[in-house]
């Protein structure tokens, strides 16, 4: 692989990166709002873009070391090298919008298996707050 092929296979890269920074960027947006019927979609979309990814990289990686000389493509590598690193932190707050998103429904699943628990049943105190409480409790009580 010459220069000339190596510039061409970086700027695909980095294209290709772009990319994938918008549909991390998309994919935030979609996360925040909980629109599950597009964000499959870009779920999808982000598979493709990797898949592009790996394949450029697999094209471009046994001619990284020879031209580390050529200052043009080094200054575009280390672009590249930046344009990688931004799409990790991206994913990796989107991966921590994902586990909030499951901690919620997690925590409404069990607010409502407590609720439909037969064992349990909501009781008001004398203020006038909710407390739950157990059958064994009302046994005893009773």
């Amino acid at each position: 692989m010459n220069n000339l092929h190596a510039d061409e296979v970086l700027n695909e890269l980095q294209n290709c990166i772009t990319t994938f920074l918008d549909q991390l960027s998309a994919e935030r947006e979609l996360l925040l709002t909980g629109d599950a019927t597009d964000l499959n979609k870009i779920t999808l979309q982000k598979q493709e873009t990797i898949m592009q990814l790996s394949e450029l990289e697999t094209r471009f990686s046994p001619v990284l070391d020879k031209f580390a000389s050529d200052q043009p493509l080094t200054e575009k590598w280390q672009k590249t090298i930046e344009l990688l690193k931004t799409c990790q932190q991206k994913n990796a707050e989107n991966s921590s919008l994902v586990n909030h998103r499951l901690k919620q429904a997690n925590n409404t699943l069990h607010q409502l298996h407590s609720l439909f628990d037969t064992n349990h049943t909501i009781v008001y105190s004398e203020d006038g707050s909710q407390k739950i409480s157990s059958e064994a409790n009302r046994s005893v009580q009773a």
